[in-house]
């Protein structure tokens, strides 16, 4: 139902799902509340990557164009209200090193068949000719020019501050018991992990994904430096460069990715671990360089995935009216988030249908616990 009286909404959680609804509704003229509790966030963690190509398989990750351009369209637009114009996006394109002939074969098969991921990337080719001098790898690379990072911190502190202007910030917590918040047309719970277990009971999972990243940094010149010609190197794992400060060269490392750690406490082995899996990247002098890199941060957090890794955006199964949410952005976050938020407000403020992807009824499990569920 489209709505025309100017509407207030309540926005819970304080990672990038919060914050990017926060801003939908509020510049589509709603009075945005923007609640949280101090719980410790993965989006402060994580590095903000986005890249529209699939490795595993070398296809398109889900609607690619569709959200490149969104999230491009948001970012920018933060960037331009907010006076911080070229500081949050980033375009750092990926080198992704060949892990053999067999995989070079299916990478490169893509152009032959004309196929969609060739507009992200570019044929497979030698590392000489990529400018990758320090990498390794006998299979060569492939190069995606439409990947880069969102800077998310500074994104969460400078909206943080924008709403905190606006007398909108609020240290308060909520769970889905408190329901619809007195005043307000909508409630959006964005909690994460942090909604995992009320979620539960109506057959929603979210996954708490435990992920360890080093930031490390170099010297920029001379011994100990480390060049990777601007690009973010992966080969399984990630090692992107980020900015020059102080005289090095600052980079970010990740990630790992483990099941079984249900609290977002930085591991000591993985931080062996990722620079022991980065360093077979690289050649002698790289690996001493990565050896001998400066921990400047070991951070950890838990990331919310979802089982098809798609979020999940709506009504709160089982909820009144007026009670929904974002959640399960997961390890794509920067890349879905800004379209998911799209859909939530659109849906939520015009009656646009909400896609099919993104709705809860789409688990079978939320339609057994919750039976005549509608969106």
């Amino acid at each position: 139902m489209t709505q025309t009286a100017k509407q207030r909404i309540v926005v819970v959680g304080r990672g990038l799902a919060g914050a990017l609804v926060a801003w939908k509704f509020a510049e589509r003229g709603c009075d945005v509340q923007w609640w949280g509790n101090g719980a410790a966030s993965a989006s402060r963690v994580a590095a903000g990557m986005f890249n529209p190509v699939s490795f595993r398989r070398v296809v398109e990750v889900w609607n690619a164009a569709e959200h490149l351009a969104e999230m491009r369209a948001t970012v920018q637009g933060i960037e331009a209200a907010l006076g911080r114009t070229g500081q949050l996006l980033h375009d750092v394109p990926v080198a992704k090193v060949f892990a053999n002939g067999e995989y070079r074969d299916t990478w490169d098969a893509r152009w032959d068949e004309n196929h969609g991921v060739c507009q992200w990337a570019t044929e497979g080719e030698d590392l000489a000719g990529a400018g990758l001098t320090r990498v390794e790898g006998p299979a060569g690379v492939g190069r995606v020019h439409a990947s880069g990072w969102v800077d998310v911190p500074q994104l969460l502190d400078a909206l943080e501050r924008h709403f905190d202007a606006l007398g909108a910030l609020h240290d308060r917590a909520w769970s889905v018991k408190d329901g619809l918040p007195e005043g307000a047309n909508a409630v959006v719970d964005c909690r994460g992990v942090g909604a995992a277990e009320e979620l539960t009971l109506v057959g929603v999972t979210v996954n708490p994904n435990h992920g360890d990243v080093l930031t490390l940094s170099t010297p920029v010149e001379g011994a100990g430096s480390l060049d990777t010609n601007g690009h973010n190197i992966n080969n399984g794992k990630w090692l992107l460069p980020t900015e020059l400060k102080d005289g090095r060269q600052w980079w970010r490392l990740g990630a790992t990715y483990s099941w079984h750690r249900l609290t977002p406490t930085p591991d000591p082995q993985a931080a062996v671990e990722l620079r022991a899996h980065m360093a077979k990247a690289f050649d002698e002098e790289g690996r001493t360089a990565l050896r001998g890199a400066r921990l400047e941060a070991h951070q950890a957090g838990l990331r919310p995935a979802s089982p098809d890794r798609r979020p999940t955006v709506g009504p709160w199964p089982g909820q009144p009216r007026g009670v929904l949410m974002l959640n399960g952005l997961g390890t794509r976050g920067v890349l879905v988030g800004p379209a998911a938020a799209e859909s939530l407000v659109a849906w939520w403020l015009d009656g646009v249908e909400m896609p099919e992807e993104m709705r809860a009824t789409r688990f079978k499990s939320v339609r057994a616990h919750v039976p005549g569920f509608q969106e």
